[in-house]
């Protein structure tokens, strides 16, 4: 049990940063960006360019999707919408993947 319990926090883990980085390259190479509105360093709708921070608030916006909560603080723009649906998908899609493959091995 504990084994997959370790999985499972594998897989959310290298989830979580891999679309982390995913987004921090969309918002360098000025694919897409994630807008922070809350934070005082940055204007309203101006986006995230400083590295630390970039890669952050690309982390904190990555565990939010991926976990469906979607406070509305971090926005997605350009082609960064279209990853933050897939990743949003995969958050819904993930648990239920996972129980089916504990069970079989359970039923094993």
């Amino acid at each position: 049990m504990k084994s997959q319990f370790l999985f499972l926090l594998a897989v959310y883990i290298n989830v979580v940063i891999l679309f982390a980085l995913l987004y921090s390259l969309f918002d360098i190479v000025n694919l897409g960006s994630l807008v922070d509105h809350y934070n005082g360093s940055y204007k309203l709708n101006e986006p995230m360019n400083a590295g630390s921070t970039r890669v952050l608030n690309a982390l904190y916006f990555s565990v939010i999707t991926l976990f469906s909560i979607g406070y509305g603080d971090v926005t997605p723009f350009g082609l960064s919408r279209f990853l933050a649906i897939i990743q949003a998908m995969l958050g819904y899609i993930l648990p239920a993947v996972l129980v089916i493959r504990f069970m079989k091995i359970s039923i094993d």
